[in-house]
């Protein structure tokens, strides 16, 4: 069977408005509003409703301009303890994931009530002994930002004499080959030396004195089992 491929390219990354399916699921970005960022963190939320992907849109379209007195910036939604590829705090360069993850999205609110209130970061230790889940709805985050249907993001991080590499995942069978290219023009790709690549891993230490100038990009595809 052939594999199923994606790859991402650092330093370029155009998101568009694209014709959505009702059975297709968009991620979008859920941080802190402009005015009150304090612990720069995020999650993400699956939306698939073409009603709810729209408002999403809107609400981004919103951001740093400022809101309409009756916009619904609250993101409500049920919450469960289990950590996937997806859910991470993309506003960190490491991209740790979290772990919970949204199972249920409920909807978008102006107000909720206050035990809803929190951030993804208090949410952390949550462990679902609640009958396996909770509802979030936290004041000071909305949709900043849209990910996609394949929320696949490469970090580079210089780290002393190494250049720290981080990915996300998408699912969780994926495999990756972290790869590189001299310039923009050229299509020639190459997995970075000293690894048998494709590997299970999302972190990679590349060694500066590796490291040319290069572009680098992640690319994910199906483990055969």
């Amino acid at each position: 069977m052939k594999s199923f491929c994606r790859a991402l390219l650092v330093l370029i990354l155009t998101i568009g408005l694209v014709q959505v399916v009702a059975s297709d699921t968009v991620y979008f970005l859920v941080a802190e509003l402009p005015d009150r960022v304090v612990r720069n963190d995020s999650y993400v939320l699956p939306l698939s409703k073409e009603e709810d992907i729209n408002y999403a849109r809107y609400l981004i379209s919103r951001y740093g301009s400022g809101y309409a007195a009756d916009d619904r910036t609250i993101v409500v939604a049920n919450v469960a303890a289990a950590k996937d590829n997806i859910n991470r705090n993309f506003l960190d360069t490491k991209l740790p994931k979290w772990s919970w993850q949204i199972s249920q999205f409920l909807g978008f609110a102006e107000i909720t009530a206050e035990v809803l209130d929190g951030n993804p970061t208090q949410l952390e230790p949550f462990d679902g002994s609640h009958g396996g889940q909770a509802t979030i709805g936290f004041w000071d985050y909305t949709v900043v930002k849209e990910l996609g249907s394949v929320p696949l993001y490469l970090s580079i991080v210089p780290d002393g004499q190494n250049l720290q590499f981080y990915w996300s995942g998408v699912g969780t069978n994926d495999i990756f080959t972290l790869e590189a290219k001299e310039s923009l023009t050229s299509t020639n790709w190459f997995p970075i030396p000293g690894a048998a690549w494709p590997l299970k891993t999302n972190q990679w230490t590349l060694p500066l004195t590796n490291a040319p100038a290069r572009f680098y990009r992640v690319r994910a595809e199906q483990a055969n089992n």
